[in-house]
């Protein structure tokens, strides 16, 4: 007979034996409890495999191991069957179960484990966590193996690791630094090395009794400020020789090292919100958190090396850091200075603050429950320990009733209410359930010490329950405040040890009184500290003497039950919290920020806020104060939130005074408090092509923190070259969970955190329109007139640039622009060469018959919007726009964006429309209002496919009709687009010059064209005058950004590609004017870049009468498409064949002015020509690196030497 056996096991009810069946081998002497374990771990089954049931293929119970041996698949099933799908709450798009838990997460966790039962499943903003209450389950969750482990990474101790670096507490289990220090650190916390510790102890808790002598009998005190100066004097002294002083008087100021570290503690929340670069531009936070990291890892480094210089270098036995500097392991490897210093930092963050806490709650719990406070008197009268006298570790041991208090003030007050773990490897936990790989779990330590399974009555304070027979009567795991396995917290035995003799000494001195309601913790705090513990400190009188037997009192009273959890929030929470004001600034250019803050306003209100308020940012009111004027503290401060754009790195036209009132006041003494106790916040709009992306909104966000006002919340980015509404949606409900949070407030399905989940709820935001009878003979001729503004410009000329064959196009459009507001300064000009014509562009007509004919609309019917019916509308919303009567015609035309992708809240009203109708569609539809609950947005990769409305009625013919009222409540107002002036005033005073490139995207066959590009490029221009296209357009300020130098003389170098070369045309022509006019002129230099000479060589002519004339002193064109190819393919190509020249120009020799550079084109274009120049800043000596490049460019940007007007 074969010595091993061979059998394939697989779970009951498994069909594909090849996949899920695992080979076992088992000698002679295994019985059917080896089998078990062995078909547990190789089927991934934790818990007790001695509860598997071993079955054959007819379900029959295998009842001993030679029955067992004859088969050859044994099937394995658990008491309770294998479940997939884990229970737990529904998971609402996009914010996952976040309505659970905010604002407790504590109490969420509470309530779902007592509606879904030991094991949840939730996700919140995207994030996974399968949490347990139970102990059979947080056995195998913490246990270090196979399954489980501690990663760092997804979880906020990743923010704390950025100061904690390789400490035990911050490094993921499986790292050399983590093995390295566990083993070597591990005798420093062994049973005798406890017990080294004592004497320190005692002396430190001596100097703690010398000051609380000089508090008075009724004086309040902050008990957790003085535990937690206690445990930070013993955790310096005794970790590393260090004195905090925090002992020396009543008074004593704060430590440095102590202070930072608690700024750096605070930041932890705030950081993890972050995205990564925002922690590293040069923010007041971000220089603070360096700092404060700085002072503490000097501190502690200076410690350090002192002791490696002192004469107790070698001394092992001396304390902590005595041990760290000398221990090895038996390969001779120590720890580095960087890892004990981060050992050192780990022991004062973790060795002070939970120790503290539970000191506080012991003393509080002893107050309410005079007949533990008894027992534990007695207990250290029997044990001979007094406050005047060093008490020993015996005698610490032997506070036997004492340590069950403070255990079960551990478990009532567990200092980590959750401990995160992660799923290593799929595998089945008790009661079956399937936890899925690389998935976060949790022990949700609170909620496990608080099911009434575990510990009945669990709100009543009983330290019977940690009795020696109780105790046996628990899982292990039922108690994990410090965890367990080799994760557990290296510093327990000393933290009980130093609780122990605190408590002892502090209580044969004194009484410590509490009379007032039941104390709570901060549920937003990472620890469970005590809110407002105000205990008197009274002389003791009623110590008692031993007893003979060392007997206790008997218990003759049942404990007092306090309710540990906070005040939970509800529904109404807001109706009783009072809120404080909240202001919404805004600074835009086409509308979104408006809109944005419009969102942001409205879900403030339903929220319960009353005090709200929206207003463009040049005329809020602390900028025309100069100052904040509202209260400095408390939760009445004001609080702000910007929406802003940026146009060029500059500030939108509703934030220019603003962006001055910065310049001006940032070199003002005293700036640095004008804002001092404000809250604020920001969410930036731009688009990230651009170099100068985000420029203005991170200028406002320092600024606000410069004038020291207080960052509520990690600024936004809103990027408009992706889904901006997206990112929008996706900050706000960050935001708000941290608004609702921080004030108390219950959010719900019905309070959205989401402002689309806000809006498509709200179906009837809808305007009501009135339509008017042609009878009304005013109302509808103005409906008939309304053409979105006074058509103000005449195109004279129209006139192709491209040659035939380079089949694009691009056009050269000549505006009279007599009628228009001039913005030069000049009273004989309109304009400045530079600057900008925006244009209001149309919709063609085709396409608007087209759309009204599918949804069944009759163009020339007249509406108006009722007025009251627009509020909480968006502004960028077609209905928020059109004022006075119009026609429908007219409102598709001039209004409406149709080249524009559905909106989501069209989207949200063609699924209304369509749920009876046609349901499938219209459940699509609902799919692409806002991400789902994993956080993945399909609506991205619907717009690509359909990307305007009429491919939305090709792809889905049954949405053929649309009430007009919803239509323009969710139709996007068409903007303004912007070009360069491409003429000077000098040549043309009453005419301006458009360089038009004419879009046409061509998507699976089918032409996208450009609203304002299709629009300018089918203007007509022959035939009378009523003939003419008539456009709508406003002149836009250059913003002494991208105009010529006030002198003539100076050079110039024009760098551009294709229409780029729009704004250098006018350049030229001013200084050819200003040439004719015997002005001395600089040289003028162009580098332009296009396809091929006989393509789209645009102005080319041009180009070469300048040269002739002398104008264009040097011209270089690149042409990347050009038969032969030329190695000088790029514009950026150009520039470096010519690099000796454009150095030359940038650097005269004595006497001669040195040139400006001007940049123009798209921001790829940009970024390479960037490149270029900080290659020539090197290679011509005048860097030694990119650094130093960069900041020499930077410098030139500054004096407004290198300018750029970039885009998408």
């Amino acid at each position: 007979m074969s010595d091993t056996t061979s059998l394939i096991v697989a779970l009951k009810g498994s069909k594909d034996l090849e996949k899920t069946g695992k080979i076992i081998r088992f000698g002679n002497g295994a019985n059917l409890d080896t089998v078990r374990g062995l078909a547990a771990e190789k089927l991934a089954i934790g818990g007790n495999s001695q509860d598997l049931v071993l079955l054959d293929g007819s379900d029959r119970l295998l009842d001993g191991i030679d029955d067992l041996r004859k088969q050859q698949v044994v099937y394995v099933d658990l008491p309770e069957s294998v479940k997939e799908i884990i229970p737990g709450p529904t998971k609402l798009p996009f914010v996952g179960n976040l309505y659970e838990f905010v604002p407790d997460f504590t109490a969420g966790w509470n309530r779902l484990f007592k509606e879904y039962g030991p094991l949840v499943d939730t996700t919140t903003l995207g994030v996974r966590n399968i949490g347990t209450n139970d102990p059979a389950i947080a056995e195998l969750f913490v246990k270090e193996g196979e399954y489980f482990t501690k990663k760092i990474a997804p979880t906020p101790l990743s923010e704390v690791k950025v100061f904690a670096g390789q400490g035990l507490f911050t490094t993921d289990s499986d790292e050399d630094d983590w093995k390295l220090a566990h083993k070597l650190l591990m005798p420093a916390f062994s049973p005798r090395a406890i017990k080294a510790y004592q004497h320190e102890m005692g002396i430190i808790t001596q100097k703690t009794i010398k000051i609380l002598d000089q508090m008075k009998p009724n004086e309040k005190v902050d008990i957790l400020d003085w535990t937690t100066k206690v445990t930070f004097e013993t955790i310096g002294r005794i970790g590393f020789g260090y004195e905090f002083n925090l002992l020396e008087e009543k008074d004593a100021p704060p430590h440095p090292l102590i202070q930072s570290m608690g700024y750096l503690l605070q930041m932890v929340v705030t950081r993890r919100q972050q995205a990564q670069f925002m922690k590293h531009i040069p923010t007041a936070a971000n220089r603070k958190f360096d700092q404060s990291m700085e002072i503490m890892h000097g501190t502690v480094s200076e410690v350090i090396a002192e002791r490696k210089r002192s004469p107790d270098a070698k001394d092992k036995n001396k304390d902590m850091l005595g041990f760290m500097l000398n221990a090895r392991d038996e390969n001779d490897h120590g720890l580095s200075d960087e890892n004990i210093r981060d050992q050192v930092v780990t022991f004062l963050i973790a060795g002070h603050d939970t120790t503290a806490n539970t000191l506080a709650w012991v003393l509080y719990e002893i107050s309410r429950n005079p007949d533990v406070e008894a027992k534990i008197l007695q207990e250290i009268a029997n044990t001979g320990i007094t406050h005047d006298k060093l008490p020993t570790s015996e005698q610490i041991s032997n506070l036997k009733y004492m340590h069950q208090t403070i255990k079960e003030t551990l478990r009532k007050y567990p200092p980590v209410r959750a401990l995160s773990k992660y799923c290593k490897k799929e595998c089945i936990v008790p009661y079956g359930y399937k936890i899925p790989a690389n998935t976060g779990v949790s022990v949700q330590v609170y909620s496990m010490h608080h099911n009434e399974k575990v510990y009945p009555d669990p709100e009543r304070f009983d330290p019977d329950r940690f009795s020696p027979e109780e105790e046996q009567k628990r899982s292990r795991s039922a108690w994990l405040p410090f965890s367990t396995g080799p994760r557990a917290c290296i510093g327990m035995a000393f933290a009980l040890q130093e609780a122990k003799t605190v408590l002892a000494m502090f209580l044969h001195k004194y009484k410590f009184c509490y009379d007032g309601p039941d104390v709570h913790f901060d549920p937003r705090t990472a620890t469970t500290k005590p809110e407002d513990l105000l205990m008197t400190v009274e002389p003791r009188t009623d110590f008692p003497a031993p007893t003979e037997d060392n007997s206790l009192p008997e218990t003759t009273t049942k404990s007092t039950a306090s309710k540990a959890m906070p005040s939970l929030a509800h529904a109404d929470a807001a109706k009783e919290v009072e809120l404080p004001t909240v202001t919404f600034l805004y600074g835009t250019q086409t509308g979104t920020a408006q809109d944005y803050s419009n969102q942001l306003l409205q879900q403030a209100k339903e929220f319960g806020f009353e005090k709200v308020n929206m207003v463009e940012i040049d005329k809020w009111k602390g900028l025309q104060d100069g100052k904040y004027n509202g209260p400095t503290s408390g939760s009445q401060r004001e609080l702000v939130v910007i929406c802003t754009a940026t146009y060029n790195g500059q500030p939108p036209d509703t934030a220019e005074a603003f962006n001055k009132f910065i310049d001006n006041k940032t070199k003002e003494q005293g700036h640095e408090t004008i804002y001092k106790g404000l809250l604020f916040s920001i969410f930036g709009v731009g688009n990230k092509n651009w170099r100068t992306y985000q420029h203005f909104p991170r200028k406002v966000d320092e600024a606000f923190e410069e004038f020291g006002a207080e960052r509520f919340f990690p600024r936004g980015e809103g990027n408009a070259d992706q889904d901006m509404d997206a990112e929008f949606n996706e900050w706000c409900a960050h935001f708000w969970s941290h608004v609702l949070d921080y004030y108390g407030i219950a959010a719900s399905q019905d309070k959205s955190v989401v402002p689309t989940s806000t809006t498509s709820k709200r179906t009837n935001t809808i305007v009501t329109i009135n339509y008017i009878s042609p009878k009304d003979a005013v109302k509808y001729q103005a409906g008939i007139s309304n053409y979105n503004g006074e058509k103000n410009a005449i195109i004279k000329v129209n006139r192709e640039l491209q040659q035939e064959g380079s089949g694009r196009s691009t056009r050269h459009i000549e505006i009279d622009i007599s009628a228009l507001t001039p913005i030069s300064e000049n009273a004989d000009h309109f304009y400045n060469a530079g600057d900008h014509l925006e244009v209001m562009p149309e919709n063609d007509p085709a396409l608007v018959n087209t759309i009204a004919l599918n949804y069944g609309w009759i163009l020339d019917s007249v509406f108006e919007i009722d007025p009251t019916s627009q509020a909480g509308l968006s502004s960028r919303s077609l209905g928020a726009a059109i004022k006075g009567p119009c026609t429908i015609r007219n409102a598709l035309t001039y209004y409406a964006d149709l080249s524009s992708p559905p909106t989501r809240t069209m989207l949200s009203f063609f699924a209304n429309q369509l749920r009876q109708t046609a349901p499938e569609t219209a459940e699509v539809f609902e799919k692409l209002i806002m991400p789902d609950q994993d956080n993945v947005d399909q609506y991205p990769a619907f717009i690509k496919r359909y990307r305007t409305l009429l491919d939305l009625q090709k792809g889905f013919p049954q949405v053929n009709s649309l009430d007009f009222a919803q239509f323009i409540s969710a139709a996007v107002v068409m903007q303004p687009r912007r070009y360069s002036i491409a003429s000077s005033p000098l040549v043309s005073s009453k005419t301006a010059a458009l360089t038009v490139g004419v879009v046409d995207d061509i998507v699976d066959g089918r032409h996208y064209g450009g609203l304002a590009s299709s629009y300018l490029a089918r203007s007509i221009v022959d035939g009378g005058d009523d003939k003419l296209t008539k456009i709508h357009a406003v002149f836009k300020s250059s913003k002494s950004t991208f105009d010529l130098p006030s002198d003539p003389s100076v050079p110039i170098i024009m760098i551009s590609a294709g229409t780029g070369f729009s704004p250098f045309r006018g350049f030229i022509q001013e200084r050819a004017a200003q040439r004719k006019q015997g002005i001395k002129v600089g040289s003028t230099s162009l580098f332009f870049g296009c396809r091929r000479a006989d393509h789209d060589y645009i102005y080319g002519d041009e180009l070469e009468t300048f040269v002739q004339q002398g104008v264009l002193n040097n011209l270089h064109v690149a042409f990347s498409r050009q038969q032969p190819p030329s190695p000088t393919k790029y514009v950026q190509h150009q520039i470096l064949a010519n690099a000796t020249e454009v150095w030359n120009l940038m650097h005269p020799s004595s006497g001669e002015i040195p040139a400006n550079v001007y940049i123009c084109g798209s921001g790829n274009m940009s970024r390479d020509v960037r490149r270029v120049f900080i290659s020539m800043f090197k290679s011509f000596g005048d860097a030694t690196d990119d650094v130093e490049a960069e900041a020499k460019l930077q410098q030139w940007i500054d004096e407004a030497r290198y300018n750029e007007d970039v885009w998408g």
